[in-house]
């Protein structure tokens, strides 16, 4: 199911959408905020844009990255479920692969952008929820299907947020500069723990020089949530997505406290309503919080 099937106009929105490119972003960028959301009794979707079928290990530009569509579909229904969101929602394009690649026919990086927009907002008009949260314009390290999914969600939300019944608040997940020398310690801690002894690949190094250069500036970022009280259900999400996951354990001592600091905390920037100048927030606007 896909949840909530009102169509009526005059139902008030609720909830938290999430649009992302990927089986595996929602888990990585808004996990605890949508496990918090749903813990507080809010409907919490997932609506995801390909299939992630070109998710296969990374490597140069001559390597098959091809991966079966259905075992990522399946690690996303798997990882919604660990967070406390509805079945996910899948717009069925493919997966654009890294930039350098080569975006195959029918890859989301390709789709006219009338019609990937349309379709978003189709979905929103018939969920009707409060929330929209996606990436922000740089998809966090550039990838073509994340810069295309922030500017189709972000134009679907202002659409559908000037009708009646529409989204009230719109969210952009972020990574401010701060916490980059923080990511890039724990994923070469990763690396050691795992036995990986292998070289950086030319994708390797073009997407940590692109987290570098994307990360917002520290001041940029309006909310920042704390999610060590469902810090279990993100870690069980991110499990779920085992294809991606390159048989990395966070079961030692060491390793946990790192990825504890490392993903304890997401941040976001407020895009509407347009927050005051050095606004700070701990929660959505918009959703419930408080439990009846």
């Amino acid at each position: 199911m896909d949840g909530d099937m009102t169509t009526s106009a005059n139902v008030q929105p609720r909830g938290l959408l999430a649009v992302f490119a990927h089986p595996d972003d929602e888990s990585y960028g808004a996990g605890g905020v949508m496990a918090l959301a749903a813990a507080a009794g809010n409907p919490v979707w997932v609506l995801c844009a390909t299939n992630g079928d070109q998710g296969g290990r990374p490597g140069e530009v001559d390597v098959d990255h091809s991966l079966d569509p259905e075992i990522r579909r399946h690690e996303l229904t798997c990882a919604c479920a660990a967070i406390g969101a509805a079945e996910p929602i899948f717009l069925g394009y493919r997966d654009s692969g890294m930039e350098g690649w080569g975006a195959p026919e029918g890859a989301f990086s390709l789709a006219p952008h009338e019609e990937a927009v349309e379709r978003v907002a189709a979905v929103i008009r018939r969920l009707r929820p409060a929330v929209i949260v996606t990436f922000d314009p740089g998809g966090v390290y550039g990838h073509p299907d994340h810069t295309t999914c922030s500017s189709v969600a972000t134009d679907a939300y202002r659409r559908t947020a000037a009708e009646p019944g529409g989204p009230v608040a719109l969210y952009h997940q972020a990574m401010p500069q701060s916490a980059i020398k923080a990511m890039q310690a724990g994923m070469e801690e990763e690396r050691r723990k795992s036995g990986d002894s292998t070289p950086p690949t030319e994708d390797d190094i073009r997407q940590q020089e692109a987290f570098v250069k994307l990360a917002r500036p520290d001041a940029d970022i309006t909310t920042v949530i704390d999610i060590r009280p469902v810090l279990e259900r993100k870690f069980a999400a991110l499990a779920c997505h085992e294809s991606q996951m390159q048989g990395r354990q966070w079961d030692d001592a060491e390793t946990r406290e790192q990825m504890e600091r490392m993903f304890s905390r997401e941040t976001f920037v407020r895009v509407d309503p347009a927050p005051k100048a050095g606004l700070h927030e701990d929660r959505f606007v918009a959703l419930q919080w408080d439990r009846k």
